[in-house]
């Protein structure tokens, strides 16, 4: 029997071992095409494709091809899309599908294993669909192993279809298969943790008397599982050592380690809270433990993003240089993801030494979180795994899968999805859980770039002067690069000038959705260079000009900026350089683009007057923009706490000066001021575009899936407030879709999905 999982984890084996190995076994009529001459490739293709040459091919009722292709480097790979098209093109000449194994000049340790599969009408292979997996020494193939056994056994009795090799190569059943061993540890880990919630005050037994479970245990679990998610994603990027995830290692560092124990939480207290909290959030050259540990409250008391210790006992064998140079190697990334809960009290009595715990990532042991040790290391004993294993069995991969091309990985849509359906085991507007193992929660990726692209087209038609649908099919073709027509530049401006809105964005797939597709306009139209920087700075600028979301749950927004930080992170490259960060840019900063509110809820203007009329009204509008575009680029606490603070006070100057000319009430105006886009932890009441976003006349594309809640599960005191906003109740994606007409501009767009009347 085939070893598949040895061949699949080792470097690439060559052209003999994959036909006899891995292609005979399943396909055992393929006929030995080895010693043929190579595939012709064009001059141009030449410069990222040293080779290409076919290993077999099985004629019948099902023909494929199989073929081996060396290409320059990975990065040739994916910045090469014509190259590659076209040696497809060339290996797919004589069937409808085709086996593909792409390995690297430069690196025989990662190799990839492509099923290209396009219909029987299709006359082109650039219609075709690659599904791929990643294989080599650096990534675990337990999926594709046990897909290709299932595969040999099936041959045993009968020839191979598409179906079966569809099957073989599916996402969504490794999509279901995760979030299955997930929701399990979930449900499983909600029973042995403690998040602290509440004030730093002791009992009279000098313990912390405000530690409790519930739905705090819930939200928080899910935070951490979005923080580590991110870790996991980033190794893929080499940017987390080895060590934090190796019990050997470990074992050397912690004082007192071991895995299994269940009254122990030195590793996630030590080593992730560290690696979360005092590390990805600090630059390099200044990350510090905090200081003396006898002393309960100094300087840095409430400041977290130093290294903590245990005060009553060390959790470290080594010293703090030591500690802190184990992890010099990961860069500082910023964006808020890895801020830490944690706040010192903000009220009028200015109290002092007073902290509003959330993360627990303290120095005193009765104020920390605590997540037990086995919960990350244990072994599966047949009804519970650690975390750390869960995640070992998977691919993640940072880049999004396109309708063209899709990775056999965890990638961070499909992730999306997975949080998604944890979020629904608690909604926070209905008090109900809704525990569900289905997809039911997410946007599938087509109807999301269906809609995108629609949407999309509408805006362009309306918008370029001439443009025409003929134009829209070649701008939108994804198997055409370029786009030479006369308006180009004018479609750049356009794109770079829209503003979207998905007012129920849960974790962003509509606006990940867009940006993608603004970003591959952009550059089909000749408007940026295709490299990682110029990439990177695209997508920076698109995601703060353009894009907008709001929602509810502030789990969600976390989860929402989770998937734009990955997607900024996949087109940096990682040097060597201390200095330079490893040449990776700190993350921006998207507090104020992504905004956890009620949507459907605004607040009212006086009749007699429009917003920002008064000239001082317009010029601490001016400000405000000023000190948000410096927060979106801030990469120190510092910076970031000084822009909060200018903006605390003239979202005051503001809200008095709408008071004072009348066009809000005095209550409404002190609501407004007291929105604070920086905490991460409260739910704004309410919604007004201009007021969060500076957005006066409205959208030019507002889209989304908005939540379907029945009237009839609508507490009394929301359906209050709706009653008050649109004079009636409704379900709420009703409700939302007289909202969404309100957000959008004249001449914009409405993009939602709506349940049928019959489902109602």
């Amino acid at each position: 029997m085939t070893d598949f999982r040895t061949i699949f984890e080792q470097a690439y084996p060559g052209k003999d071992t994959i036909y006899e190995e891995i292609i005979l076994p399943i396909f055992k009529t393929a006929k030995d095409l080895r010693k043929t001459a190579p595939i012709a490739l064009a001059e141009s293709d030449k410069q990222t494709i040293l080779q290409a040459s076919i290993i077999a091919q099985v004629s019948g009722t099902f023909p494929i091809t199989f073929a081996d292709v060396t290409v320059q480097s990975s990065v040739h790979l994916k910045r090469s899309r014509v190259s590659i098209q076209n040696c497809i093109r060339k290996i797919m000449e004589d069937n409808t599908s085709a086996l593909i194994f792409f390995h690297f000049a430069d690196n025989l340790n990662e190799w990839r294993v492509s099923f290209v599969h396009r219909a029987e009408t299709l006359k082109t292979s650039t219609s075709a669909k690659r599904y791929t997996y990643l294989c080599g020494t650096e990534h675990p193939c337990r999926t594709i192993a046990e897909r290709f056994q299932k595969l040999v056994k099936k041959a045993d009795d009968s020839d191979i279809t598409v179906a079966d090799m569809l099957d073989a190569f599916s996402v969504e059943a490794l999509s279901k298969e995760f979030y299955k061993a997930l929701f399990n540890w979930y449900e499983w880990a909600l029973k042995l943790v403690t998040f602290p919630i509440g004030e730093t005050t002791k009992n009279t037994k000098g313990g912390f008397n405000v530690k409790q479970s519930g739905d705090n245990n819930e939200i928080n679990l899910i935070r951490l599982i979005t923080r580590l998610m991110f870790v996991w994603f980033i190794k893929q990027k080499e940017l987390i050592p080895s060590w934090i995830f190796d019990i050997n290692e470990l074992k050397n560092i912690l004082t007192d380690f071991n895995p299994n124990n269940k009254k122990s939480g030195n590793y996630y207290n030590a080593i992730i809270q560290n690696l979360f909290f005092a590390t990805l959030n600090r630059k390099i050259e200044d990350r510090a433990f905090a200081d003396d540990k006898s002393k309960s409250f100094n300087k840095q008391f409430g400041v977290k993003n130093y290294y903590r210790d245990n005060c009553k006992k060390t959790f470290f064998k080594k010293t703090n240089k030591e500690i802190i140079d184990h992890f010099k190697s990961v860069p500082f990334l910023n964006g808020g993801l890895f801020e830490c809960l944690d706040a010192l009290k903000d009220d009028e009595n200015k109290q002092k030494n007073i902290e509003v715990l959330r993360d627990g990532f303290s120095r005193e042991p009765y104020w920390m979180a605590f997540i037990p040790n086995h919960l990350f290391w244990q072994e599966d004993d047949g009804g519970h795994e650690g975390l750390i294993h869960i995640l070992n069995r998977y691919n993640f991969t940072v880049e999004e899968n396109t309708p063209s091309n899709v990775q056999i990985a965890l990638d961070p849509e499909l992730l999306g999805k997975v949080f998604e359906n944890l979020l629904g085991t608690y909604n926070p507007e209905t008090s109900k859980t809704a525990r569900k193992g289905s997809g039911s929660f997410y946007t599938p990726r087509e109807i999301v770039d269906f809609m995108v692209d629609e949407s999309l087209k509408t805006y362009l038609l309306q918008n370029v002067k001439g443009m025409t649908d003929d134009q829209t099919k070649i701008l939108f073709d994804n198997n055409i690069d370029s786009y030479n027509e006369c308006n180009k530049e004018a479609i750049i401006i356009a794109v770079k000038n829209i503003k979207i809105l998905d007012p129920a964005c849960g974790s962003g797939a509509f606006p990940m959705g867009a940006l993608h597709r603004m970003v591959q306009i952009i550059q089909k139209c000749g408007g940026t260079k295709d490299d990682e920087k110029s990439v990177y700075q695209l997508k920076l600028s698109l995601i703060e000009n353009c894009l907008y979301g709001v929602d509810i749950q502030p789990i969600a927004v976390q989860i929402c900026k989770l998937r734009f930080f990955i997607s900024l992170i996949c087109e940096q490259e990682k040097n060597n350089s201390i200095a330079a960060n490893y040449g990776f840019d700190p993350l921006p900063n998207l507090e104020t683009k992504f905004v956890v509110a009620n949507t459907l809820i605004s607040k009212k203007q006086s009749e007699q007057s429009a917003l920002f009329e008064d000239p001082e009204i317009n010029k601490i509008k001016q400000d405000i923009k000023k000190v948000r575009h410096a927060h979106f680029n801030a990469a120190t606490a510092k910076a970031k706490a000084e822009c909060r603070e200018e903006d605390k006070k003239l979202r005051k100057s503001l809200a008095d000066l709408l008071a004072k000319d009348r066009i809000y009430n005095q209550e409404e105006a002190r609501q407004l001021a007291a929105w604070n886009p920086y905490d991460q932890t409260t739910v704004s009441p309410f919604f007004d575009k201009e007021w969060m976003f500076d957005i006066k006349d409205g959208f030019d594309i507002v889209i989304g899936n908005p939540p379907y809640i029945s009237t009839k599960d609508i507490p009394a005191e929301a359906k209050k407030m709706y009653e008050a906003e649109f004079g009636f109740n409704d379900d709420t994606y009703n409700l939302f879709t007289f909202k969404g007409l309100e957000l959008t501009k004249n001449n914009g767009s409405l993009n939602y999905i709506i349940p049928r009347s019959e489902e109602r």
